[in-house]
């Protein structure tokens, strides 16, 4: 597994798994129209005459990753998955990502303020499958470190793939066909994953056996919203880098729009070098994150995002973001997986779907406002306000990870190793 040849063959040979091609097939797909909603969710409020300051109020609501509705169905479907299974969650988060994907569409047609804020919404809730999604695939691998390495790095590079010409291609269908027929592709596509969720992927969570006491327990608010023992530092960390990039990141695509008149197309262009780097340095960064383990490489992610924020504050010109974008794209690339094999190695087996959850919780809850923030900077103060807004935050999340995340056990919260 340390050589090129490990990382190469141990993918093809979770291929050999059902449940790990499922997750490569629907990550494929979903690749390629989240790849082309990236940039226009963030136009089309904009198009509908909406402000960048209203569109950051609505990506506090319904972004996907730091949004109020992630947040608050989250905790609750992982809790859920962990007591009645995986895939029923998953499935059902594939319903409501294609229900929102028809709101969008109502909400270009009628340009009403309430059925866009409602589209928003239902695709922040579409979210409550990935902490049963995270936790299936760790599953299906029998929970082996550097297997669950691959097969999450396997997978986001498959997402990520599309994403080098699907947003400069919803640019090109948006100018010809309109923004409505890039969620009308969405939800069809959407269609494809839950008829495979449906009748391909298998159920992991019966393969775990009972903790003490887990016999026969129930649904329950409180275990749901419960922070588990020494995992405070990950979940601080994690949500204070959510606040920090999406003060920016949230809302930057509308900003180079507003401030400097790029159209769809030139931002797509900027998305799809953005996703070419996250495939170009997937390999390495899972490399690296077999040698350092995932708080070195998180820590190292994270001191790319400083370069970033610092970039996008000088920057004022299409070359300039693109180049920003491969700095972005590398430390996309070493994130996500290192975050998710973290979460994963770390939980109890019977948690694994709720500390998902929580995770995405308390980091939406503490980062909702981010949007919102700058925006509002934005408005009042001018460009450069929610970049260096979000770069003094970037380095507040360096010294937590190095401070606030322990060494041992590849980044295992003390209180379940000792």
């Amino acid at each position: 597994m340390s050589g090129g040849a490990g990382i190469l063959g141990t993918s093809w040979a979770l291929l050999s798994n059902r449940n790990v091609r499922v997750f490569a097939v629907t990550g494929l797909v979903s690749g390629v129209y989240l790849g082309m909603l990236n940039g226009v969710l963030q136009l089309f409020p904009v198009s509908l005459g909406f402000s960048v300051a209203a569109l950051g109020l609505l990506q506090a609501f319904g972004n996907r990753f730091s949004g109020i509705a992630a947040s608050v169905v989250q905790p609750f479907a992982g809790h859920y998955a962990d007591i009645q299974g995986r895939r029923r969650v998953i499935v059902l988060g594939s319903v409501t990502t294609i229900s929102s994907m028809v709101l969008f569409v109502g909400a270009g047609v009628t340009k009403d303020w309430v059925v866009l804020f409602a589209a928003f919404v239902l695709f922040g809730v579409s979210t409550l499958g990935s902490p049963a999604s995270q936790a299936l695939l760790a599953e299906s691998v029998e929970m082996d470190p550097r297997k669950m390495n691959v097969a999450y790095s396997l997978v986001f590079f498959l997402f990520a793939a599309p994403g080098v010409v699907t947003p400069y291609v919803a640019g090109q269908m948006a100018g010809v066909l309109g923004y409505g027929s890039i969620f009308v592709l969405a939800a069809g596509l959407e269609s494809v994953d839950l008829y495979l969720y449906l009748k391909e992927l298998s159920e992991t969570r019966h393969m775990m056996p009972p903790g003490p006491g887990e016999t026969g327990r129930g649904f329950s608010f409180r275990e749901s919203l419960r922070l588990p023992k020494g995992f405070l530092g990950i979940f601080a960390t994690l949500a204070f880098d959510s606040f920090a990039f999406g003060i920016s990141s949230s809302i930057i695509y509308a900003i180079m729009s507003d401030a400097f008149g790029f159209d769809l197309s030139e931002i797509g262009l900027v998305i799809g070098v953005l996703s070419l780097a996250i495939i170009g340095s997937q390999y390495p960064a899972t490399k690296l994150l077999l040698i350092l383990g995932p708080r070195r490489t998180t820590a190292f992610s994270e001191f790319l995002g400083v370069v970033l924020m610092a970039g996008w504050a000088l920057a004022s010109t299409l070359p300039e973001f693109i180049a920003l974008s491969v700095v972005f794209g590398v430390s996309v690339a070493t994130w996500v997986p290192g975050v998710q094999s973290m979460l994963m190695a770390s939980s109890p087996p019977r948690e694994r779907g709720s500390i998902g959850g929580k995770v995405a919780a308390f980091r939406g809850l503490v980062a909702f406002p981010a949007p919102i923030l700058g925006g509002l900077l934005y408005q009042s103060v001018g460009y450069q306000a929610p970049m260096l807004a979000s770069f003094v935050g970037a380095v507040i999340t360096v010294v937590m990870i190095w401070r606030l995340i322990p060494e041992a056990n590849a980044g295992v919260p003390a209180a379940l190793t000792g």
